[in-house]
This record gives structure tokens, sequence and C-alpha cells, in this order.
């Protein structure tokens, strides 16, 4: 094959957030797209075809000639071949390198201020959704729910002066890889857990109702089970509440996953007490998840929500116990890949022996939406 241009997953990032044209092909089967993909992306259903080195169906796409084109497959390696052909027909054309499993790890930001001495920010895996915070205040920092590489949190704090002195997880994640437990270590925070977490390390237990203090911020913990039994919230300065997978903007955390019959019952009753927990506090309070449950759409806002909106935006937050567990019971989102091994990991908190970016591939499904 002849050399043909690429594009690693961050380049391409600062090319989509720059005002730059590019036109952007997805080669994969419809099922993979329907499940996740880039923004903007443009789909041409041909998987099958390009395999077998049928390039005709190329001759449907009317890009602009003298705009750059990429493809991109699942691990970057038919796109090569179809980027070959484009750059034949006269085009610009690059391959991402790696596939979509790479640009699974593309990340932005997002910040706001939670009272005038305490900055959150919010870290986005964009084609996943998953949501981490860095909370700063001071000269000190707390990171909840870390997804990337340890050094994604170390350069940002570095960045603000920050020195990172608490780590913590909403809960044992299900779709992602949690790097919290080795973002301590490096670190060397405080990891804290709810008091049962049921993981194989060493942490610092939290419970409901207790306060972590750092800089000028103030963490209220509060037990919101339901979606797992561990789960817990982030009650910031009283402004804003970091809710894990507890309530979202667009739903609530689905409490089916390792449950049989019964248990799902008692976890449905679990959660439905915790969002009542949730609905008690100021409806001005800023609602803030530990995913979105699509993509995210490039340079997009913070994904946040006040209370009183998601009580108008959410109907079942409004429906009694009975009529709540029936909403429930019917709507439950197809079981996240991978997710009893993943779980596992986060149980053990070794991920070392395993590749990530297969296990982490695909959207995420832990939210029952409204």
């Amino acid at each position: 094959m002849e050399s043909i241009k690429t594009l690693d997953a961050n380049a391409l990032n600062s090319w989509l957030s720059s005002t730059l044209p590019l036109s952007i092909l997805d080669i994969r089967p419809m099922s993979e797209r329907a499940e996740w993909h880039i923004p903007n992306s443009l789909h041409l259903d041909a998987y099958d075809q390009f395999k077998t080195g049928d390039f005709s169906s190329l001759d449907q796409l009317f890009l602009n000639p003298q705009v750059p084109v990429l493809t991109y497959c699942g691990g970057g390696k038919l796109s090569l071949f179809v980027a070959q052909e484009l750059a034949k027909r006269g085009f610009e054309a690059y391959s991402l390198e790696g596939g979509i499993k790479a640009w699974n790890y593309v990340w932005n930001t997002a910040e706001i201020k939670c009272g005038e001495l305490t900055t959150l920010i919010q870290i986005r895996r964009i084609a996943k959704g998953c949501l981490s915070y860095m909370i700063g205040s001071g000269n000190e920092a707390m990171v909840i729910d870390a997804n990337l590489d340890p050094d994604v949190y170390e350069q940002i704090a570095q960045s603000r002066g920050w020195k990172i002195r608490y780590v913590s997880d909403s809960h044992i994640h299900a779709d992602y890889i949690s790097r919290s437990r080795e973002l301590a270590i490096v670190s060397g925070a405080d990891l804290l857990l709810f008091e049962r977490a049921p993981v194989g390390f060493n942490f610092s237990p939290v419970s409901d109702g207790d306060t972590i203090n750092f800089g000028y911020s103030q963490v209220r913990i509060l037990h919101t089970p339901g979606h797992t039994d561990e789960s817990i919230s982030f009650w910031l300065n009283q402004q804003a509440l970091l809710t894990g997978d507890t309530l979202f903007t667009d739903g609530i955390g689905r409490p089916d996953l390792k449950a049989d019959e019964q248990t799902i019952q008692l976890k449905i009753n679990d959660l439905f007490n915790s969002l009542q927990k949730i609905l008690l506090l100021d409806p001005e309070t800023l609602i803030l998840p530990a995913h979105q449950a699509k993509s995210l759409t490039l340079n997009q806002g913070l994904i946040a929500a006040s209370l009183a909106e998601l009580q108008d935006k959410i109907p079942v937050l409004a429906l009694p116990r009975d009529a709540f567990a029936k909403n429930i019971l019917e709507k439950h989102p197809p079981t996240p890949p991978n997710y009893l091994l993943i779980s596992s990991i986060n149980c053990n908190g070794n991920h070392f022996e395993h590749q990530l970016s297969d296990l982490e591939a695909g959207g995420n499904y832990c939210a029952i939406q409204s």
C-alpha cells in the first residue's frame, strides 16, 4: 500500500475545534454507527463491500473536492484502504489512526465557579460521554470519577497550581475502567469510597453525611443507592450536586445490573428513596452527572442542569413509588458490553493485564432516559 496520510485522535480533535473544514466519513456497519460515532460525520453503509476491495459505493458521495476528508472504522485498518481510494480520486484524504477506539480517549473540558473561591472543571470523554470532575480551591483539588489516564488530571492540576488531595468514585463503574485508584497512587492523594464499597484494595471510607474539606471548599457525602448499593453523590458548597449514575440530565440510573428479579425490586425502592433525598435540595442546585447518554457534540458547553429544570424534564421524578417502579421495569436499556468484566476489574483495582480500548468500546447504557 502506498503511504497514506493519517491523523491521530488528538490531531483530529484539534482540527475539529478549529474553523478549518473537514469531511468525516464513517465506514463501519450501521449497527456500530448507531451505538456511537464521531459528531457530524457522514455514514456510508458499505463495510462489507470495502472488505472485498469494492469501492464503487464511493460514487454515491457528493463531497466537496476542495475539502479534506477523513475516513474511520473500528480499529483504523480498513479506513486506510478507503482513504487510499479517495486519494486516487483527487481528495486530500486521511485515515484515523486507531479508529474510533482511539477517539474514545479524546477529551475536553468545561468549567464553572461554584462559590467565589472554588472552580469546578468537567473533564469529558467526547466519544463515550463519560464525565469526571476536578474541584479546585486554594492550592488543593479533589477528583471524582477519574476515567482517563492519571497524567490528564495531574497536568490539569499542575496548570492551576493545585495539588490533588482527594480522589473518589461515585460507585463501582460497569461501563469503563476507573482510573481513580491509579490516580490516587500516582498523586499521593487519599482515595475515598463509600464505607461498604465491594473492592479488594485499601481506601478511606466515607459515610452518609460526612464532610470533606479542602482549600476553601466543602463536599458533603450523600449516600444515594439504587443504581448500585454503594453509590454516593457529592454536595459541593451546597450549590452543586455531583450525582454519579443516580441522576442524569436526561434520565435516571438503571437499577437492574447484576441483580435478579427480587434484588431489582429492592434496588428500585432504594433508587426512589435516593431521588426523593435529592429532590429535597434547593431547586436551584446544579446537577452534574457522571455520564451523558450520547457522544458529546463538538464545543458543547457544561453538561448540567438545575434540579428544577430536571423536575420539569424527567417525568419519572414526579411519580409515586408504585408507578415509579412500573415505569422503571418497562424501560430497561441494552446491557452495557463487558459490564461484568469491567465491574470485576474495578473491584480488584488492577487493569494492567487488559486491553482497555477493546473493553471500553461502545456507548454507555447506565441510564434510563426520560
